[in-house]
């Protein structure tokens, strides 16, 4: 019983954990969404904060 492993096996190895076209672009707008999402949401926090002391220095680097 051997453990090497042939050329062909390591081929279709890497191949069997590539995604199929359609599902990588969904992937894709998926994290685009999300890193969207963030954001949005770090912006909201951040105005939100700045509303709240509107004597700190991050107000008049904001403006």
């Amino acid at each position: 019983m051997t453990t090497s492993r042939t050329r062909h096996d390591r081929r279709v190895d890497a191949r069997a954990h590539r995604l199929d076209p359609r599902q990588e672009s969904r992937f894709s707008l998926a994290l685009i969404l999300l890193m969207g999402l963030a954001t949005l949401s770090v912006m909201a926090t951040t105005q939100m904060l700045t509303e709240q002391n509107p004597g700190t220095t991050s107000h008049i680097i904001l403006q």
